[in-house]
């Protein structure tokens, strides 16, 4: 762990070390709640359709709105990726990162409202938020996954839109010794790299298989590229009418009033590298007829690489002219005075997980059940300051952006330019607007770059959770009353995040080289072809574009050449950039910083603390009506919650304008000043849930439940950011809220379910949520006071949001606003063909459909204090298979509808519909060998955002297909 003054580090060694010593979890609570007892059940499960008909049987056999996936064999879940697997379940869709499954959204909710349990407990991520990455772990470690729609008593609370619980192979469970090995070799399309997986098992009991062990390894590599256009920030600047004059084509456009365009438009390319190792530990112990003793414990390291380079244009709105406008007042077309810009960008992710606990499970007498559960998890990524973003820029340019040529991403072209000694637009005067345009630059010039912009930088995390639980099965067989299930539940859990970074702003490092003054070595780029761009795609992509490594330019920038060279520019006396970037060590920077390195920066760090408390009760009531059996469970769960906030603020001690940018502020700002805030809450949660056996066939459902979401650690930070230059036209800055409380949601479910065999049913479900205390971010305008000596006097841009020693900003912060209403359907169907004659009997079908609705979707409008679920949208899965026990095969098509994916100040984005469609064949060689192809996005399919409107690009990406060849043995 990276050691901090600003991030705490792990909490009570002592408790730590005892959990540790128990070597992790076991059988959750979950489970035996629905029947099980402390004897273990051998179950094997081999194929496509036995996979789905257990399936299909566990969940009509639930007392709740459960779905489920159990793996096709031991180390083999249906696909390679946990998440891909879930989104073939009703009203599941997911976020990919790198082509590859990450996040779920469950029945509209995004991935923070969706609790993620492995064997019943939260396991820490390496996120900032409540999120879970399935990217995390390899697939072949789960032996099965619970989706909970319902929200009953025994599960923690945590998931308004679900909870999702993760099940690892267990050695008494294979019931014999197994040892499973399978290898693949992955090519990545988009890049043309192969790389390797590979997954090892052993399993074994001992001692009469009153004893078991288990320990599985996965590793996995892969090498891929993605080609993307991206933009923004979307800014919308006052245009008065003597402006609008001098902006328009021919005095075309809509006269005063607030126009919006993108500040950026970047063409990127980026390669990634990605390096997952999972390992997992399963000891079981039959203590006697009567006590089962589980321990278990999972690790991942999930190493990530991302080097992108950018051939972008940045707006500098002072020097627009010929701009053309649509009817939503989008700049669709400018001209502009601006560099061509050239970024070298370096994302790092580098996480651990570890869990480890242990799980007794006790028949304490013939109606009593006793289950005790203690766990420990620690996550962390280890970023900070690891990361890149470096701009170098060509010689000033006339730059054109054009958005009407009919392409699928906007057009921006460089031409070479002098500026006229006459008055050639005829405004009567002579300034930048007066230019004689000169030839296309169709390429960046290695001989003719400067340098501009450079920060090493970067986030890291930490989370830990201590969880105790005590569960209670009490058999009472008292008339309808079958049995009253009861328990407690304790966590402790820490969350911090540290950032670091090359100091900026004011006489900081990256304003050291603002301006393009250094002329850089032409031996430091390298020329690329940007060679099948976006292949598919309608676009006139830049054709080449500079590469360069960042560190050897960082080094030539530190160079007593180039700083000598930066005096002479700047009419400086010899040394003082060596002094202003720390590289005299006679003259140390007060900040402390030294040349590009990166330091902490206190006022982006936070610790969180939660303490949860909770206890339930739930009694399950089984009878007849009129011949139909009827299952009732009815209970409560009381949680109380106490948090801790603990940041750090750097005020401004000055604000001033640059010297040369009329738009940008540079400031300073005051020593680091301690936060601390304590806010608690509590919750009653009852639920009732009730399930009607029509006859062996129908089935039909009804539950009520109440459900909570804790508001996102990261979102209780009490600390205000601001970028290192504030900018006249877009004073804004963000915080956290300790104060929010948690989104509270009354749900409502209702189904009827037709089994038609064991392998083949349909369902028709509908769903509603009223959630309330929605959690939004929210603009408003804050007053922030400096101390006397401020420099705001010095501010004669514009002084609309300065008064005296006050700057007024516009601070967005999430807080707790109305309420909502989510609610849907969900069709499911799934059949097997096997009344037909010959190979026709082994097709089987599955398919669904989600249909959500919400009173506050996201239109054409823009947003300020809006309730919007980001990720609602209908979706669509159809799954068709054959299975004959020698050969395996499945073709699955999943589609997302248009959603609400997040937005930029009140401006919404959204994710343009998006569909993919996976293959798998296998060859089952015999009962112990398998081969296998599989590939994924077969379409090649893009992933497109948009604005308001059609004219608001937003971006598109091209993740590629994958093609995998692999084998598998089993002994």
């Amino acid at each position: 762990m990276k050691n901090s003054r600003y991030v705490s580090g792990v909490k009570n060694t002592a408790i730590a070390l005892a959990v540790a010593q128990s070597f992790s979890i076991g059988t959750s609570f979950a489970q035996s709640v629905d029947g099980n007892d402390s004897s273990v059940e051998v179950i094997e499960v081999r194929g496509i359709r036995a996979s789905l008909s257990q399936s299909l049987a566990k969940k009509k056999n639930s007392d709740e709105v459960l779905d489920s996936i159990i793996a096709e064999d031991i180390g083999k879940f249906p696909d390679t990726n946990v998440a891909e697997s879930l989104q073939r379940i009703p009203g599941v869709s997911i976020d990919r990162a790198g082509g590859e499954g990450a996040q779920v959204t469950v029945r509209g909710f995004g991935p923070s409202f969706n609790s993620v349990l492995v064997e019943g407990r939260r396991l820490a991520t390496d996120t900032a938020g409540r999120n879970f990455r399935f990217d995390l772990l390899g697939a072949e470690l789960i032996g099965g996954a619970d989706v909970y729609k319902s929200a009953p008593s025994h599960l923690q609370a945590g998931g308004i839109g679900s909870t999702i619980d993760l099940q690892l192979q267990r050695p008494l469970s294979i019931g014999e010794e197994k040892t499973v090995l399978s290898t693949r070799a992955v090519y990545e399309d988009n890049s043309g790299d192969v790389a390797p997986q590979f997954f090892g098992l052993y399993s074994n009991t001992f001692d009469d298989n009153k004893m078991g062990a288990l320990v599985s390894l996965s590793y996995q590599k892969r090498k891929s590229a993605q080609d993307a256009v991206t933009s923004g920030p979307f800014v919308g600047p006052e245009v008065n009418e003597e402006q609008a004059s001098v902006l328009f084509a021919d005095g075309e456009g809509n006269g005063a009033g607030r126009y919006i365009h993108q500040q950026q438009i970047r063409y990127a390319r980026q390669f990634q590298d990605r390096e997952r190792l999972g390992l997992t530990g399963v000891f079981q112990y039959q203590l006697s007829d009567t006590a089962l003793l589980t321990m278990d414990g999972l690790f991942s390291q999930f190493d990530i690489s991302n080097q992108t380079t950018h051939n972008f244009m940045f707006n500098e709105r002072a020097t627009y002219n010929n701009a053309i406008t649509d009817e939503n007042n989008v700049l669709v077309a400018w001209d502009q005075i601006g560099r061509p810009f050239q970024a070298a960008v370096e994302d790092n992710r580098v996480s651990q997980v570890w869990q480890v606990g242990a799980n007794l499970e006790w028949d304490i007498s013939d109606s009593l059940i006793a289950t005790v559960d203690l766990s420990y998890s620690e996550a962390e990524d280890d970023s900070a300051g690891d990361d890149f973003f470096f701009v170098v820029a060509g010689p000033e340019a006339v730059q054109r952006y054009d958005n009407t040529q009919g392409l699928d991403a906007p057009l921006f072209t460089n031409y070479e330019f002098e500026l006229a000694t006459s008055d050639l637009n005829g405004d009567g005067q002579i300034n930048s607007l007066d230019r004689v345009v000169g030839d296309q630059i169709t390429a960046p010039d290695p001989n003719d770059t400067y340098s501009w912009f450079g920060t090493r930088e970067g986030q890291g995390s930490s989370d830990e959770i201590l969880e105790l639980r005590t569960d209670f099965e009490w058999y009472l067989d008292k008339g309808v009353l079958e049995n009253v299930t009861f328990g407690a539940y304790y966590a402790d859990q820490e969350k911090s995040r540290s950032d670091a970074r090359t100091p900026g702003g004011g006489n900081g490092i990256n304003n050291a080289y603002l301006q393009g003054q250094i002329p850089l070595p032409a031996e430091l780029f390298t020329l690329r072809n940007n060679d099948n761009f976006l292949d598919g795609i309608n676009l006139n992509a830049p054709s080449q574009y500079l590469a360069y490594d960042p560190e050897e330019v960082i080094a030539y920038l530190e160079s007593d050449a180039a700083l000598a060279q930066r005096d002479l520019l700047n009419n400086l006396p010899i040394g003082t950039s060596a002094i202003r970037l720390g590289l005299d060590p006679s003259n140390p920077r007060a900040d402390g910083g030294v040349g590009f390195n990166a330091i902490d920066v206190p006022r982006n760090a936070f610790v969180i603390g939660e303490k949860t408390m909770a206890a339930y009760a739930n009694a399950k009531l089984t009878g007849e009506v009129a011949d139909m059996g009827l299952t009732v469970n009815v209970g409560f769960r009381y949680t109380k919650t106490e948090t801790t906030s603990e940041a750090f603020a750097e005020p401004f001690a000055t604000i001033f304008p640059d010297p040369t940018r009329p738009d940008v502020l540079l400031s300073t700002r005051l020593p680091a000043q301690f936060i601390k805030q304590t806010e608690d809450y509590d919750e009653f949660l009852p639920s009732v849930a009730a399930r009607l056996n029509v006859t062996d066939e129908w089935v039909l459902r009804a539950s009520y439940s109440k459900s909570l979401t804790r508001p996102n650690l990261a979102d209780l930070n009490p600390g205000i950011n601001t970028a290192p230059e504030l900018r006249l036209s877009d004073l804004t800055g963000s915080s956290g809220n300790p104060d929010l409380d948690p989104f509270v949601s009354d749900n409502i479910d209702l189904s009827i379910e037709y089994y038609f065999n064991e392998a083949s049913a349909v369902s028709v479900g509908f769903f509603r949520k009223d959630v309330s205390a929605f959690i939004a971010q929210q603009e408003q305008r804050e007053a922030i006071t400096l101390p006397a000596g401020n420099r705001l006097d010095e501010v004669t841009e514009d002084r609309s949001n300065i008064e005296g020693d006050t700057i007024f900003l516009n601070i967005n912060r999430p807080r707790n606003l109305n309420s909502t209403v989510v609610d849907g359907i969900e069709i499911s169907f799934q059949h097997v063909f096997d009344n037909l004659p010959g190979l026709l009997q082994h097709i089987g079908v599955s398919a669904n459909l989600t249909y959500v609705n919400s009173d506050d979707e996201v239109g054409n409008e823009l947003i300020d204090a809006a309730v919007a679920l980001p990720g609602l949208s209908d979706s669509q899965n159809f799954v068709l298979y054959y299975d004959d026990s020698t050969i395996e095969a499945r073709l699955a098509y999943n589609n997302r509808d248009r959603f609400f994916s997040g937005r930029q100040g009140p401006e919404p984005i959204f994710t343009e519909d998006f569909d993919q469609l996976d293959a798998r064949v296998a060859w089952n060689v015999s009962e112990k060998y398998q081969v296998f192809l599989e590939a994924t996005n077969l379409t090649n399919s893009f992933v497109k955002r948009s604005g308001r409107f059609e004219s608001r690009f937003g971006g598109i990406e091209d993740p590629g297909a994958r093609y995998v060849i692999g084998a598998r043995a089993i002994f």
